[in-house]
């Protein structure tokens, strides 16, 4: 546990526990204090940016992460589809990405990441695969390795 001590006489505890899931933090505080922490909330729940490379004119650029529909591996990098169907590249490896699983990323196969808040509907496929359509009407096939987690996420 780290204990510190703010100028305002606020008491700050950090616990690590191992039995927390990792894509949750709590915190805890008396009501009285909603309004010191309620800056911290809206930095924590705003929109997350994400550095990627317009592949047309090798501009760097920073993108919402919720606006990205999918994530396919091009080896060692990504290439990333916006839900406006632009095209993006990203320097990173897929497994490299497994941390966006905190805003609803999950990896459907070998080479493919997908933002779950695009998915429209699903249906079962043939060898206990899934077949995911986005709001674009894109379809995307979910492996039966990963069938049994997505469908517990989007049902």
């Amino acid at each position: 546990m780290l204990e510190i001590r703010k100028e305002d006489n606020m008491k700050l505890n950090f616990i690590w526990d191992k039995k927390q899931e990792m894509d949750e933090v709590e915190i805890k505080a008396h009501p009285v204090n909603k309004e010191k922490l309620e800056p911290l909330k809206q930095e924590l729940c705003s929109s997350q940016m994400i550095n990627v490379q317009n592949p047309k004119n090798n501009r760097k650029l920073r993108i919402d992460i919720q606006q990205v529909e999918v994530i396919v591996s091009l080896g060692h990098l990504s290439k990333i589809i916006s839900a406006s169907k632009e095209e993006y590249l990203l320097q990173k490896r897929l497994k490299e990405l497994l941390t966006l699983e905190a805003n609803g990323f999950f990896r459907i196969n070998n080479s493919t990441i997908l933002n779950l808040s695009q998915v429209a509907s699903f249906r079962s496929s043939d060898h206990a695969r899934l077949e995911v359509f986005t709001k674009n009407n894109n379809r995307y096939l979910v492996s039966r390795h990963y069938a049994k987690l997505i469908k517990e996420k989007l049902l």
